[in-house]
């Protein structure tokens, strides 16, 4: 076949398939244009999961009737002029083909009257088709109906869904933009039946409820400048003239759920830049990189996150939906989301509560059986000999182990000074957990405490995990991370293989307390351990943690971490106290005094819970109290 030029309207049906790739599309880019222009409101109707019908009304500043035509003309457009436009976009469409795309693939009718104009004006384009413009009756603002979709391509009809599911992309694209605009009121109609809307009164918090639902909103909490107080968001000068925002700094705002809110997807994680949808990776890893260690693998929290920036920073024309973009300063807009949700979630993070479902009568029928202590943890060290001697000699006289080895009883965990032992009914805490009266121990491997408003169940592991980890990366960052002699250095056998990637890191292994030389052709010989480690591991234990802290780089990188980050984590897992360990009552208290000191006491270094809560409502439904 001869080179030959496409005729006009094959050409036209091409260059809208890259537009307009399913119903949502079509929406998509009515929506940009209605909020381009202005709009308070906006009405999306759909018939037949929109191939059958699509209708847009807004109340925005509307289309002169000498420019409808011209609005169909491809790459016509009131948004830029001059090419350094491009570098500052504003608006949400720019390329002027979403008119001319849309009608080359289904009939539209266009029906708009400008604001202040006396009358309105309606056309209607037919598969590429543009008619005349004659005078109609109509509201200030517009009304675009999109009939027959793809009616003239069924090579396309036949890739799409069902009409539900083609329903169900729409409607998720304009909750997206309701979030994005909680200042516009968001109208969906569904063969006739109203499926979702918003109020428009600017407040973010209402929009996540309709979109979201009342349980979930509940859960999320403000981010950056979302959750300061209106008067702080803008300072003034000291003249009293308005400040003018810093254009390279990122501004961030929005809200993030709290750890006991998670979802099995990432589908909930939604990011709007300069008001514009758009689906980042850059963004999703910074959220997610905020959960680290408060989320257990699998499990993805809900955000809304809003992202202002100065237009040049970025570049929208990356893709003809525009629903990717690109950052001239990535690692500076990475660290703005990632701090600001890390600081949201650690000082709006509670402990979850207890399930009343899990207090049925058959759990409490056998009451003569001894309580079973739980195995070890499975990533646990078994005691050190002198620890497990004192707990079978007398288990109430157990000591809790740190990289110190044993403390007595009143002394703080860790190695911290410790003022006298309080009152063993003074509660504990209040600043950032509950205050909280501790009862005891169960099985051995939960502290039980009173607080103000129910009960709370603490992992005694979990906790003094989290309380190691923070020491070990507060030490770690300050490099200087202690280390212990050990009064007989341990010959570790290893395989080829292993013994050169325990070489590859022994500066890294030293950065966090190890110290280790070659010993022969095929042994390595540890000097030196982490003190938090002191007297906990030994001979094969002691060589299984050096070989899996050696060969962690690829588990390290999927779980977002450094390897620093992943080897402290593992550490601090070998060294603390275990389930199984019986603790002194002053002891218990210790551990939740400093669980309390941490940063985020909500979660061990694994994202598992350190404490939960059973309420004092859920205790009276239970007992039929109320």
């Amino acid at each position: 076949m001869p080179i030959q030029q496409l005729a006009p309207e094959i050409a036209a049906k091409i260059a809208a398939g890259e537009v307009v790739e399913r119903p949502a599309s079509v929406v998509k880019e009515l929506v940009e244009n209605a909020l381009d222009a202005g709009a308070t409101s906006v009405r999306v109707e759909l018939e037949g999961g929109g191939l059958d019908l699509i209708r847009v009304v807004d109340d925005g500043r509307g289309i002169a009737a000498d420019e409808l035509e011209l609005a169909f003309v491809r790459h016509a457009t009131s948004k830029i002029a001059t090419l350094d436009d491009l570098e500052r976009i504003r608006t949400l469409g720019f390329r002027g083909e979403a008119l001319a795309s849309v009608s080359a693939v289904a009939r539209v009718t266009l029906i708009s009257r400008a604001r202040g104009a006396a009358a309105g004006a309606q056309l209607t384009a037919d598969e590429g088709r543009v008619g005349s413009v004659v005078a109609a009756g109509a509201r200030e603002g517009t009304v675009v109906s999109v009939r027959g979709l793809f009616s003239s391509l069924p090579a396309r009809l036949k890739f799409l869904k069902t009409r539900a599911t083609e329903t169900g992309h729409s409607l998720r694209l304009l909750e997206q933009y309701a979030m994005a605009y909680p200042g516009v009121r968001f109208t969906a109609v569904s063969e006739g039946r109203e499926v979702f809307h918003t109020s428009g009164d600017g407040k973010l918090l209402n929009v996540l409820v309709a979109v979201y639902g009342l349980s979930v909103a509940e859960q999320m909490t403000p981010i950056g400048e979302t959750a300061l107080p209106a008067d702080e968001r803008e300072v003034a000068r000291d003249d009293g003239s308005e400040t003018t925002p810093d254009p390279d700094r990122p501004r961030v705002g929005g809200y993030v759920s709290k750890p006991t809110c998670y979802k099995a997807t990432r589908q909930y994680l939604s990011f709007f830049v300069n008001g514009r949808w758009v689906q980042s990776r850059t963004l999703s890893y910074a959220v997610e990189e905020a959960y680290h260690s408060l989320l257990l693998a699998g499990r993805h929290p809900v955000a809304v996150v809003n992202l202002t920036l100065d237009p040049w920073l970025l570049d929208v024309n990356v893709h003809p939906a525009k629903t990717e973009i690109k950052f001239l300063r990535e690692r500076q807009v990475y660290a703005a989301v990632q701090r600001a949700t890390r600081a949201a979630i650690l000082d709006s993070a509670s402990a979850p509560e207890v399930s009343t479902r899990v207090f049925s009568i058959p759990a409490w029928e056998a009451v003569g059986a001894p309580p079973v202590a739980p195995a070890p943890e499975e990533s646990g060290a078994a005691l050190p000999a002198d620890a497990a001697e004192a707990s079978a000699a007398s288990p109430d006289a157990a000591s809790l182990w740190t990289g110190q080895g044993r403390i007595a009883a009143g002394e703080r965990v860790s190695g911290f000074a410790a003022p006298g032992a309080p009152a063993e009914d003074a509660p504990i805490g209040g600043a950032r957990m509950p205050a909280l009266r501790v009862l005891g121990q169960v099985s051995q491997a939960y502290i039980i405490a009173e607080g103000p408003d129910g009960v709370y169940m603490v992992d005694q592991h979990a906790a003094h995990e989290r309380i190691v980890l923070e020491k070990m990366i507060a030490e770690w960052r300050a490099q200087a991370v202690a280390a212990q002699l050990l009064l007989e250095p341990t010959a570790l056998e290893l395989a080829p293989a292993e013994r050169e990637q325990v070489e590859e890191h022994l500066d890294a292994l030293r950065r966090i307390g190890f110290e280790l030389e070659p010993f022969g052709d095929e042994a390595m010989l540890a000097r030196a351990v982490p003190a938090t480690l002191a007297g906990k591991l030994r001979g094969q234990s002691l060589r299984e943690l050096i070989v899996a802290l050696a060969g962690a780089d690829a588990d390290a990188a999927s779980h977002g971490e450094t390897w620093e980050e992943h080897a402290l984590a593992n550490v601090a897992c070998k060294a603390a106290i275990k389930a199984g360990q019986s603790l002194t009552p002053d002891e218990q208290r210790e551990l939740i005094r400093q669980l309390e000191g941490a940063s985020a006491y909500q979660s061990c270094c694994h994202g598992r819970p350190t404490l939960v809560k059973l309420s004092l409502s859920a205790l009276e439904r239970e007992f039929d109290r109320r």
